[in-house]
């Protein structure tokens, strides 16, 4: 393989491999049976109370650490709309790789009422508050990116298209978090599980790119 060849597979596979182990959440009911595929927050099954949460939490790490060192690698030589979304890839990495340590859950509040009720009293500690803090970061600079990606890729219908479908799930899921968390209802976690599929689709979209285009994105 030439050396333009790696240049172009190493970072593409290390977002393919961000892609799929951001998907641990569904192997979540097999380590953790109080948990259904779609019952609860995935973050809950990092919580430092729950079983195989190191499981989870290194999860989190390892992509958060694929991502940032590879959006670091491709910023620095990206120009123009790609430079932005490998930037905001970077701050995805930072803000996961802290999901899954430092602001990790103290506890799984849709599985533990007492958990719950320390949570409404605020009475948890403030790696738990600071949590939704890096989740928000995390997800804010996924969509971030993924648009610039969208805007760098107009010239190229096929790539355009599978990008908008990777948006429209990302979006549709975001859409229906926010509403879960002012409304919780019997499905909680179920759209944030849709979310979820959306960020592991961008960083594959990503790694596609990557692989195929390099790191302009053009």
């Amino acid at each position: 393989m030439s050396r333009v060849g790696r240049a172009r597979a190493l970072p593409g596979l290390a977002l393919g491999l961000a892609g799929v182990l951001y998907s641990s959440w569904l192997v979540g009911p097999l380590l953790n049976p109080a948990f259904g595929l779609l019952d609860g927050y995935a973050s809950e099954l990092a919580a430092r109370d729950q079983p195989y949460h190191l499981v989870f939490g290194l999860g989190d790490l390892v992509v958060g650490a694929l991502a940032s060192a590879t959006g670091l690698a491709l910023a620095w030589r990206a120009r123009g709309w790609p430079r932005w979304a490998w930037w905001g890839l970077v701050a995805f990495g930072v803000a996961t790789a802290l999901d899954g340590t430092v602001s990790s859950m103290d506890c799984a509040p849709s599985a533990d009422v007492r958990c719950a009720r320390l949570a409404e009293l605020g009475a948890l500690s403030w790696r738990d508050q600071w949590h939704s803090v890096s989740s928000s970061v995390a997800i804010a600079a996924a969509l971030a990116s993924l648009l610039a990606l969208l805007v760098s890729r107009r010239g190229r219908r096929a790539s355009f298209r599978w990008g908008l479908a990777v948006a429209a799930v990302l979006l549709v899921g975001t859409a229906g978090t926010l509403l879960e968390v002012a409304h919780p209802d019997a499905a909680l976690g179920a759209w944030q599980r849709v979310q979820l599929l959306g960020l592991s689709g961008w960083l594959l979209y990503a790694g596609g790119i990557v692989a195929t285009q390099g790191d302009t994105g053009s």
